[in-house]
């Protein structure tokens, strides 16, 4: 069964995800978690499923954690909403997203976490917060009782963080550190251009740059030097929702465009698939714009699509697919 809107998740899929973010924080409010569960009755059951899936897997008590340096078990849960009688457990299974696979895990004090090319993965971390890691990327992790910190090596990442004012989140890319105590923002290290590119969805970050502090509150996005040394404060740019639903789509599996040039929408669709897109003149192509919005799974229609965009075609090979325009 799909659930409502169009990001292609099944309600189990966002059961899971529920679950996990739950058993990460047992104490928080967990906002959303009431209206996504009045939206549709079959949502209820999903989680009860979570559960079944637990006892499947053997989940315990947090009393019979490994120590850090094993793999962790997923935790069994205190009910959160005594009124329903509801119970709720870590999911512990894979969600499956489009060409994705997202693993729901509870971290040790410090891992290290990679994505390979078409791999999502979405991780809950032992503070309540929570992290998307997109394709191709890499991101340390250390949470213990004096810091959150964590490095984002390459990629995208789309942080969720719960809410500590005694302990800040840290991400440090390059010369760059964003700071913040509870909120929703992305990162992207985009070392080819030599920028971090920072957007903040809800609250509000710090970002330290060389000798420059710049604060990003909900709907901003700057970039930043990745080697940031004396640069001066970026220009920051106030998104709209839509271009806010546009920059997250790869979270759910859709590249979604207005406009933004073809070679840098074939780079983001490549990063997702092994049948890779190759422009056969990108001097000639890669700065054309395109719109639109395309599966991140589905290379071959997005190859037609930017072929008919340029009135080309689209020759389909064994490993690439490649996109020429008519002389």
């Amino acid at each position: 069964m799909t659930s409502g809107g169009n990001s292609g998740f099944t309600v189990e899929d966002e059961a899971a995800a529920w679950a996990a973010r739950i058993d990460a924080a047992p104490s928080d409010a967990h906002p959303g978690l009431e209206d996504w569960l009045n939206a549709d009755p079959a949502r209820a059951g999903a989680l009860l499923r979570a559960q079944a899936t637990l006892a499947m897997l053997g989940g315990g008590s947090p009393e019979d954690r490994r120590a850090p340096s094993e793999t962790p078990l997923p935790i069994e849960i205190a009910d959160k909403s005594p009124a329903k009688g509801r119970r709720w457990f870590a999911a512990g299974a894979v969600l499956a997203a489009s060409l994705a696979v997202l693993g729901f895990l509870n971290l040790p004090r410090a891992e290290t976490f990679e994505t390979d090319r078409g791999e999502v993965r979405a991780l809950a971390l032992r503070d309540g917060s929570s992290v998307s890691v997109d394709a191709g990327s890499r991101v340390d992790v250390r949470i213990n009782d004096d810091a959150r910190v964590t490095r984002l090596v390459r990629g995208k990442a789309l942080f969720h963080v719960a809410h500590d004012p005694g302990k800040p989140f840290r991400v440090i890319v390059g010369d760059v550190t964003i700071t913040d105590v509870g909120t929703v923002f992305q990162i992207t290290d985009d070392t080819d251009a030599g920028f971090v590119d920072v957007l903040v969805r809800e609250g509000a970050v710090n970002v330290e740059a060389g000798s420059t502090l710049t604060r990003l509150v909900a709907g901003n996005r700057a970039r930043f030097p990745r080697a940031a040394g004396n640069a001066s404060a970026p220009p920051i740019q106030i998104l709209s929702a839509a271009a806010m639903d546009r920059a997250l789509g790869w979270t759910s599996g859709q590249l979604e465009l207005d406009g933004e040039p073809i070679g840098e929408a074939v780079a983001e669709m490549n990063r997702h698939n092994h049948l890779q897109v190759r422009l056969a003149d990108p001097a000639r192509l890669a700065g054309e714009p395109l719109y639109g919005a395309f599966r991140m799974n589905d290379p071959i229609g997005f190859a037609r699509a930017v072929a008919a965009s340029v009135n080309g075609t689209a020759t389909i090979g064994e490993d690439d697919i490649v996109i020429s325009a008519r002389k």
